[in-house]
């Protein structure tokens, strides 16, 4: 592999722009030579050395600029590599200092407490237990000696919480530690990384000048300014990375090596994918070629049962529609980690998930075309069933029921570290205004307002499964139905489901406010999501109002409101996407146009096409307004109603393209290539401003 190659591969995506520009001066030599061949033809050498003379003074000018920013840049990571493992030297020391004295505390002796004037056991800071002791008359020892069992229970009861307590804080707090300790291991890794490939790089570019220069100048140069850097002779990484092991392997793993080494190994810089993984996925994708026209011919042939009952299709599009999304929504991630990971998107980092275990672009796409085949396998067997008349509705049900055993299954198995993870961001997306909300926190609640339809359809599925008492057999609806799953109720509730993913990222904006103190943009964002609210509820009403409105559903004034909040929804939500969660059309984009100064991906046209593909589908709801005044198409609208949660999916496929560059982007600027996880808490008594005012001084 050309050292060109070997670069791009190894870089840490955050220090992309602190590396030695190796391309560019090659480019350089390469000019240089090619405007060097009049002399070479002429044979005259004198002219040939002044010339490479002139064109080295630029060179070398160049290569002392890079040398400078490298060792600018190794310094700035080295200065925090030391802070660092100052503080986390220190979190342990206190930490064992804890527990230390946490094994010597004194046991309460029975009728001894502290608020009577008895012996009170007390240790000193030996370990030696004093007992003072208050002189009283011979009636009171007699009273202490019959202490009643009911005082003494309470007490015992008390300290024994306080040590489970204690424990508890001593286990999360040793817990972070290592995490701690991972973190900052891989972080030591990276920059002895950053260290040699720049070394190397001078070396190669050098070497390749002298060869084509003819000469040692580039050797002289290099043991001149190069061999003598400090991002090359210093040891202080080595050292740290030999201080981390040592105190990781004593106090984490009591002294053993070989484990402290398996829990602080290093993610490799190249994600290597699973030969079985590339199986399965192939596996999985043949079946679904097999099972696709499969299912075609079998919904374009059978029309009615055996009984010649029409099949219960309206039926299936609920109950089947809203599992289809969610499958094809966690295979398009998959596609979106793929095309992330390509273009060095660090969305390890950014969603702050473990870099020594996560799932790849492949096992996303492994878990996708697995729940396709069995969803195609499960919609095939209701075909089938709705065929013979056999109980077609428990299909879609036993679906439901494995997806929700693959997702909660306790077993560590089927990638249950990813699982647990998911579900431990949905439970805080589902608290959102208890809990801090992070990028993988807001991110997934914004994918959730994408799944809006699955919300909708959980009052039908319910309502289906539970009221329709005679629902084993095909086309069978009872009469006895809950007061929830008619007029009004049965709106109000659809109206509550369908506002929940709103309501989840409006929380999360109100709690993210709350903790900067930031009016913009964190309010502002909670408005966009209020005119969700304001879209949902107009349409509820134009929905409920519509039986006064059969012959003329156009004289509905609902239709109109809920017109214009669609229209102001959607026109708020577009500026957001471009503006905020893309960054385009930045004042500094340069030669960028209308997008911003920087940008990953290889063309722009890519940027282009997604600007024009959301402001498409952001007002594709226009197509409902015309549905409105052709009462035929009314038929239609639940599959048009699915029609658009496959668009908005794919919506968010794009969005999540750019959403994540942005967020890389603004990380390229603080250069943070790992989890900054901190142990030791900060008063809550400052706010921002003052701490920011603190940072700024010289010991800050």
């Amino acid at each position: 592999m050309k050292f060109a190659q070997h670069l791009s591969a190894h870089v840490t995506p955050e220090w992309n722009s602190q590396y030695i520009r190796y391309d560019e001066m090659k480019e350089l030599l390469a000019q240089a030579i090619a405007k060097a061949q009049p002399y070479v033809d002429e044979s005259d050498n004198i002219l040939r050395e002044q010339f490479f003379l002139r064109v080295d003074e630029h060179f070398f000018q160049y290569c002392e600029k890079e040398a400078t920013k490298i060792n600018t840049f190794f310094a700035e990571k080295l200065a925090e590599a030391s802070r660092r493992w100052e503080t986390l030297s220190n979190e342990v020391l206190q930490m064992e200092q804890a527990r230390r004295f946490g094994h010597r505390r004194p046991a309460i002796v029975p009728g001894n407490t502290p608020g009577n004037d008895q012996n009170i056991g007390v240790t000193n800071t030996d370990g030696v237990k004093l007992t003072k002791v208050k002189h009283r008359s011979g009636h009171n020892e007699d009273d202490n000696a019959m202490t009643p069992l009911t005082r003494v229970l309470p007490e015992r009861l008390i300290e024994l919480t306080r040590e489970k307590q204690t424990q508890r804080v001593q286990y999360r707090k040793r817990t972070d530690l290592k995490l701690a300790f991972s973190e900052f291991y891989l972080m030591l890794v990276l920059v002895q990384n950053y260290q040699t490939l720049n070394f190397t790089g001078f070396r190669k570019i050098l070497k390749k000048h002298d060869k084509l220069f003819r000469t040692i100048r580039g050797d002289e140069w290099r043991k001149l300014h190069i061999d003598s850097a400090p991002f090359h002779t210093s040891q202080h990484v080595n050292q740290l990375i030999n201080d981390v092991e040592v105190l990781y392997t004593d106090t984490f793993e009591s002294g053993d090596r070989a484990r402290a080494m398996k829990r602080l190994r290093i993610p490799p810089l190249e994600e290597k994918q699973s030969p079985a993984v590339t199986f399965r996925v192939g596996l999985f994708v043949g079946m679904l070629f097999l099972l696709l026209p499969t299912v075609i011919i079998l919904c374009s042939h059978l029309h009615d049962s055996q009984s010649t009952k029409p099949l219960a299709w309206r039926q299936a599009l609920f109950l089947y529609r809203s599992t289809f999304l969610v499958v094809l929504h966690i295979a398009l991630v998959g596609i979106n980690v793929y095309g992330w990971s390509s273009s060095g998107v660090n969305h390890v980092l950014i969603f702050e998930i473990d870099p020594r275990n996560h799932l790849t672009y492949q096992q996303f796409l492994e878990i996708g075309t697995f729940l396709f085949v069995i969803w195609f396998l499960s919609f095939t067997g209701f075909i089938l069933s709705s065929y013979y008349d056999f109980h077609p509705f428990i299909q879609p049900l036993i679906f439901l029921t494995l997806i929700l055993l693959f997702l909660f299954n306790p077993t560590p198995t089927l990638y249950h570290h990813a699982r647990f993870w998911f579900l431990k961001t949905l439970r805080r997306i589902i608290c959102a205004p208890f809990y801090r909300v992070g990028f993988a926190d807001f991110w997934l609640g914004d994918q959730l307002t994408s799944l809006e339809l699955i919300f909708f359809d959980i009052e039908y599925f319910l309502c289906f499964y539970f009221y329709d008492v005679g629902w084993w057999p095909v086309n069978s609806m009872s009469s006895a139905r809950s007061i929830l799953c008619n007029g009004w109720p049965k709106i109000v509730l659809q109206t509550i489901l369908l506002m929940l993913p709103s309501w989840f990222r409006f929380a999360q904006c109100l709690r993210r406010y709350r903790d900067t103190k930031h009016k913009f943009p964190h309010l502002a964002n909670a408005g966009k999501y209020a005119t969700g609210f304001l879209v949902i509820s107009t349409n509820s009403l134009r929905r409920a109002t519509a039986i006064h409105f059969l012959d003329d559903p156009t004289s509905n004034p609902f239709l109109y409101v809920w017109i214009l909040a669609s229209f102001i929804g959607a026109t708020y939500k577009l500026i957001w996407d471009l503006r905020m969660d893309w960054g385009f059309f930045d004042s500094n984009a340069g030669e960028n146009k209308f997008l911003r100064d920087q940008i990953v991906y290889p063309s722009k046209l890519y940027y282009y096409a997604a600007i024009v593909e959301d402001v498409i589908f952001r007002y594709i709801w226009i197509i409902n307004v015309f549905m409105q005044f052709r009462t035929h198409s009314a038929e239609y609208a639940d599959v048009i109603g699915f029609i658009f949660g496959l668009i908005e999916i794919f919506r968010r496929f794009i969005w999540n393209y750019f959403r994540l560059e942005n967020e890389h982007l603004n990380n390229c600027g603080e250069f943070r290539a790992v989890r900054d996880i901190s142990i030791a808490p900060i008063s809550t008594v400052f706010d921002h401003g003052t701490l920011e005012d603190m940072m700024d001084k010289d010991n800050g």
